[in-house]
């Protein structure tokens, strides 16, 4: 017995709607809304920052334009450009953060990786900073005597000349 054409169409996988609208969708559904909030409005809060730190670099750069004869249309120029860069990395920016399926799984399993984290408490943390501190004031004296020692030896051979007042008055050399 033949297949028929509608028989393989029936085996064929549904293809599957990869950018998490609903039929009839809207251009501003979200790819899995509800997953990864906090690391999506931290992203998002980032990337406005970014945006607009570039609207206004293109909007400062423009000021020395010197191809335009009047200064309202060099104005019109630098407002043109400077909202059509924010309003383009805005759009770039919701795009990647809010509906691109790799950047939002990837917040997602971001934000799951951080729930996982064991925090240390204040008192673990002051703890740790303590030891921190004393063993780096405790580097600092030994290298220093160190120091010290290596600079009387090389002046007792001979290989550096010079005054030393803190070694006498250390070593009791002062008079």
């Amino acid at each position: 017995m033949v297949d028929s054409p509608a028989d393989d169409r029936s085996q064929e996988r549904p293809i599957r709607d990869r950018s998490g609208d609903t039929e009839g969708g809207s251009p501003f559904a979200l790819y899995k809304s509800g997953q990864g909030t906090y690391v999506r409005w931290g992203s998002a809060l980032g990337a406005g920052i970014v945006t607009i730190a570039a609207a206004m670099f293109a909007y400062d750069r423009l000021s020395a334009i010197t191809f335009v004869e009047t200064a309202s249309t060099r104005l019109w120029i630098q407002t043109g450009v400077a909202l059509g860069v924010l309003a383009g990395l805005a759009i770039l920016g919701f795009r990647l953060i809010g509906q691109s399926p790799r950047v939002v799984d990837f917040l997602i399993a971001t934000e799951n990786e951080m729930r996982k984290v064991n925090w240390s408490s204040r008192k673990e943390v002051w703890g740790a900073t303590k030891v921190v501190i004393a063993t780096v004031l405790l580097m600092g004296l030994a290298l220093f005597i160190v120091d010290l020692l290596f600079m009387s030896f090389f002046s007792l051979i001979g290989v550096i000349r010079m005054p030393m007042p803190i070694l006498q008055t250390l070593f009791g050399g002062a008079q």
